[in-house]
């Protein structure tokens, strides 16, 4: 079947292939082409005739190993050291020998011996460190390819007891599959609660990673170290004059995304300090049976597309020894076809005719292109909107568009500022005035910091609201603030149960015999909310809202949120609000009653009252 350009409209970025004989061929794929790919399977390859060919990836094939026993294991005690002699059946398929011991907390240096015939001996490795300490071990020396099957290990015992080993062992492994070097940046860093996090920007996305190596000046120092599902203890040992270390993890696995969180546990030691990472990445290509010579065409990018069926996929295994031809690739660039319309699923141009007139308030919705649009809401239409937003309605022409609301738990900050407001009846409290952008702002958080070195304190927020019994006092959140000496200030967030309903919040604290706290920062947050929703042209959008007695919107688009949400955005703004004629006949819903819902419950006391009244039996009167 013909593929026109049409059909890869979706695809964002190509990559022009240079094929000079047809034939089994052989492509490695560029790490700027897999920065391209939401995933790997959404790679499309079309021959210059416009034919889909079908293709497989060669993944990297893990290394298999396993523990053979070697030959003829013998300990013997010779004055002050253990002496392990063994043999194996070949070295040149073997990189290393572990030790077994079921010894817990040791350490001890030893030399390796190698030799062709068990007579004549040669030093290959000397003082090398064997322990194991609190979660980290090394019992294992590493070997190079040669003849040499005898092999002989001499412990040191003068400053500690000898101990059992078991066995020796030696890893075989079927493959070491080959990797390349690659450059890491550290984007980020934080140090909190005993664990450092850093932010390593790979350069790239989906590049299957080989290993990856901390370079640190730390004489001594043992870390467990996590990135991308592996973990392993970290070391640098120093001992009698040895030394011992282990600063490398093995990964092999897929980073689907350009940036990966490290974490190092530090426990009550202080931060690591990290120099720079090293890593490596394995080499990915593709593998396609080439039919025609001339300029092939490889897609990426494509959020929508689903994982193709091909049958070469199946061969893979046969075919990754297979002698190929070798292409040739241009630079990646962006996809001439490319049209964000063709990235979302089509849903139609709009839904049902809608009655404005009980909606409040209007907002157009500027876009400069069609496509999936995402306007983000401000605080403002938060605040005026319901509580759980069913009163939005996007329409065009008197029609909706039928919409998603999206949260993906992004949260941004704004500036406020703090005015002491002392409690006359509390001298030793500490109390802030906090004027809000506007009443009701969407309030999830208050973001304080300070500089003070020592102190501890439970903060509290609250809010004063008039009811018909008078002025109360409405807790909004708290929670407890430490800082230690010596210990980085960090912000200190106070999560808030309840959002304000004014525009003015108040926070306090309880100094004790202290100084009074000084905060040097605050800022309030709230929760970053958008709209995902299809155009497919330039006609004027409007965005309706404030209508506490709206019906729920049913919209089928909850079908595609998946594919909505992984489209391309068209990043949409909002204009300026306009009053409609619902805006005083729509308030923002409340949880307090009105004064008609007040008098009617107390005319309903008032008649419970006079029932009770009746019920009671009358009292007979004393005669004088």
């Amino acid at each position: 079947m013909v593929a026109h350009a049409a059909d890869f409209a979706a695809w964002t970025h190509r990559q022009k292939i240079q094929i000079t004989q047809p034939g089994l061929t052989r492509l490695e794929l560029e790490p700027a082409l897999l920065d391209k790919c939401t995933a790997l399977h959404d790679l499309r390859l079309v021959s210059p005739s416009g034919v889909e060919t079908a293709f497989t990836l060669l993944m990297p094939e893990t290394s298999v190993q396993s523990l053979k026993d070697t030959i003829n294991f013998k300990q013997t005690l010779v004055g002050q050291t253990t002496r392990l002699e063994f043999q194996i059946a070949d070295s040149k398929l073997s990189h290393e020998v572990q030790l077994e011991t079921s010894a817990r907390q040791f350490i001890k240096a030893a030399d390796l011996e190698g030799s062709v015939d068990g007579v004549n001996w040669q030093s290959l490795a000397k003082g090398e460190l064997l322990f194991r300490q609190n979660g980290a071990e090394k019992l294992g020396f590493s070997l190079e390819p040669s003849d040499r099957t005898y092999f002989r290990i001499t412990v040191d015992d003068a400053r500690s007891e000898p101990i059992v080993f078991n066995a020796a062992k030696v890893p075989f492994e079927t493959a070491r599959p080959p990797t390349l070097p690659m450059a890491v940046t550290i984007r980020g860093r934080s140090d909190a609660g005993g664990m450092s996090k850093l932010t390593l920007d790979l350069g790239a996305a989906n590049l299957m990673l080989g290993t990856l190596k901390l370079r640190t000046a730390e004489p001594v120092f043992q870390r467990r170290v996590s990135v991308l599902g592996a973990s392993r203890v970290l070391f640098r040992l120093q001992y009698e004059g040895h030394s011992a270390e282990e600063l490398e993890i093995p990964l092999h696995s897929l980073a689907g995304n350009r940036e990966v969180e490290l974490l190092i546990q530090n426990g009550d030691s202080p931060p690591l300090v990290v120099d720079g990472i090293e890593c490596t990445r394995h080499a990915l290509p593709m593998l396609f049976q080439a039919n025609a010579v001339g300029e092939w065409h490889l897609f990426a990018g494509n959020g929508q597309a689903s994982a193709p069926q091909y049958d070469i996929a199946a061969l893979s295994g046969q075919l990754r020894g297979a002698a190929a031809n070798s292409a040739m690739a241009a630079a990646v660039e962006v996809n001439p076809s490319y049209s964000k319309v063709a990235t979302a699923p089509d849903v139609g141009n709009a839904g049902s005719a809608l009655d404005v007139s009980a909606w409040g308030c209007r907002r157009a919705i500027e876009f400069k292109e069609s496509g999936v649009l995402k306007v983000e809401l401000p605080p403002e239409v938060m605040t005026q909107a319901a509580r759980d937003l069913h009163d939005l309605r996007v329409l065009r022409e008197g029609k909706q568009l039928p919409y998603l609301v999206v949260q993906d738990g992004t949260q941004k900050a704004v500036e406020v500022s703090l005015e002491d407001n002392p409690d006359e009846k509390h001298r030793s409290w500490s109390k802030w005035a906090i004027k809000l952008p506007h009443a009701g702002f969407p309030l999830e958080e208050l973001e304080l910091e300070s500089a003070t070195p020592l102190f501890e304190r439970e903060m509290r927020v609250f809010e004063t609201r008039q009811t018909e019994r008078g002025s109360s006092e409405v807790s909004l959140g708290s929670a407890t603030w430490q800082q230690r000496p010596g210990q980085k200030a960090t912000k200190f967030r106070i999560a808030l149960y309840e959002k304000p309903k004014g525009d003015l919040i108040y926070l306090t604290t309880d100094n004790g015999d202290n100084a009074p706290l000084v905060i040097s920062a605050a800022r309030v947050t709230h929760a970053v909310v958008s709209l995902l929703f299809r155009v497919s042209d330039a006609a004027p959008v409007q965005l309706y809202y404030r209508h506490a007695k709206a019906s729920y919107p049913r919209y089928d688009v909850q079908m595609v949120r998946r594919e909505f949400e992984s489209a391309t955005k068209v990043v949409a703004t909002l204009g300026a609000e306009e009053q409609l004629d619902g805006f005083k006949g729509t308030p923002v819903a409340s949880k307090q009653g009105g004064p008609w819902l007040w008098a009617a419950l107390a005319l309903v006391v008032m008649g419970l009252l006079w029932v009770v009244a009746r019920m009671l039996p009358n009292t007979p009167r004393s005669e004088g």
